[in-house]
């Protein structure tokens, strides 16, 4: 209930009651960056980064460090998480030092080597499966 696909160029986004008491926040309307960073905090079991970009990170990291500015804004802390586990189907949502902080917090989580790995081979032969018609 409650949920919905809204781009991040948005200038901000309707919260509905039930979000908002499930994200623990107050305001009836965020801007998508905000949104964001409060999903990411949410109290869930499995939290599923499938996207582009460096989300999470350790708090003796900088921003700059991490080098994903595009995501600076939305980032969050592994300690920071709320979640049981942290499953990354995509590649890098968080930095190593960000997993270690996390699941020495008590979260579970793996790389997102591990995670992705068939993502990774699907990839590899859709890649291998065209080079001859590449070259042809």
């Amino acid at each position: 209930m409650g949920g919905g696909i809204w781009p991040r160029t948005s200038k901000s986004i309707g919260v509905s009651s039930e979000v908002r008491s499930t994200l623990g926040i107050n305001s009836e309307r965020l801007g998508p960056n905000e949104l964001i960073n409060a999903i990411l905090k949410a109290p869930v079991d499995l939290l599923w980064n499938g996207g582009i970009g460096t989300y999470i990170k350790a708090s003796t990291e900088s921003h700059e460090e991490v080098r994903d500015r595009a995501n600076d804004t939305v980032r969050v802390e592994g300690r920071e998480l709320r979640c049981k586990v942290l499953g990354e189907g995509g590649n890098l949502g968080a930095t190593q030092l960000g997993r270690i902080e996390f699941s020495r917090a008590g979260g579970l989580c793996h790389t997102d080597a591990i995670d992705n790995s068939a993502g990774v081979d699907t990839s590899d032969h859709e890649v291998k499966s065209r080079l001859p018609s590449i070259s042809s």
